[in-house]
């Protein structure tokens, strides 16, 4: 997996529903990407900006803007995308999958995306805060279990910054948002996570559970970028 896919991965766990009336908060959770060792990851959930850090990478989402910047600790480098790039890469991307291309790629994502099964579950206490269980299925090649709880609201852009690093993928983060929007209609904050995803001959597994949650406003510096690092050409600059 790439950096930037895992990055958007991990970043887009939390990354979901949001309510209005909320406050700054920041995040921190127990991650797991398939069977590596469990990481500690950071989010700096802002009004208007939304930073995730797993200790190698970053992805700052700035709302207003809708830019997506990646950083790289290992590299110490870092690249920027904007709205109109992930845009026109999409637009790209959906010609060249126009007829015997897409119709190869979606069997290959298994088939035609159908309805977003919904299933509740059990309560439970995560983090100290009480949360409902949901899973979120679409087909066989999407499964998504969450503990949602209604213990914290979320600023009203939350659910708009998601949207941002997923248009990169195509027909594939369609199918992403597809589950998300079905997230959305239940509401609350998904404290905890675990996501099953097989597309393109590929088995990718995430689970992240929050172990502390920070109330109260983010300083201008969570957002900033790491002194002395080299900005690199966006990938869709081209």
């Amino acid at each position: 997996m790439s950096h930037l896919s895992r990055s958007i991965a991990v970043w887009s766990l939390a990354a979901l529903p949001a309510v209005a009336g909320a406050e700054e908060m920041t995040v921190v959770s127990r991650t797991t990407v398939g069977t590596g060792a469990p990481t500690t990851s950071t989010q700096y959930i802002g009004t208007d900006r939304i930073r995730t850090s797993d200790g190698e990478n970053d992805v700052i989402v700035e709302v207003g803007t809708g830019r997506l910047t990646v950083i790289n600790h290992k590299k110490k480098e870092y690249y920027e995308v904007t709205r109109e790039q992930m845009q026109a890469g999409m637009q790209k991307f959906e010609q060249q999958m126009a007829g015997p291309a897409g119709a190869m790629l979606e069997k290959m994502m298994g088939g035609k995306a159908g309805e977003v099964a919904v299933e509740k579950g059990a309560t439970r206490k995560v983090a100290g805060y009480d949360c409902t269980s949901y899973t979120f299925s679409l087909g066989e090649s999407m499964r998504y279990e969450t503990c949602m709880t209604q213990g914290l609201q979320l600023p009203t852009v939350y659910y708009d910054a998601l949207r941002s690093p997923y248009a990169m993928m195509g027909p594939m983060g369609k199918r992403f948002e597809k589950v998300f929007d079905a997230m959305q209609k239940v509401k609350g904050f998904p404290i905890a996570m675990s996501s099953s995803v097989s597309m393109m001959g590929k088995n990718m597994s995430i689970t992240s559970e929050t172990t502390e949650v920070r109330r109260g406003a983010i300083p201008a510096t969570a957002f900033e970028l790491p002194a002395g690092y080299k900005k690199k050409d966006s990938p869709l600059g081209k």
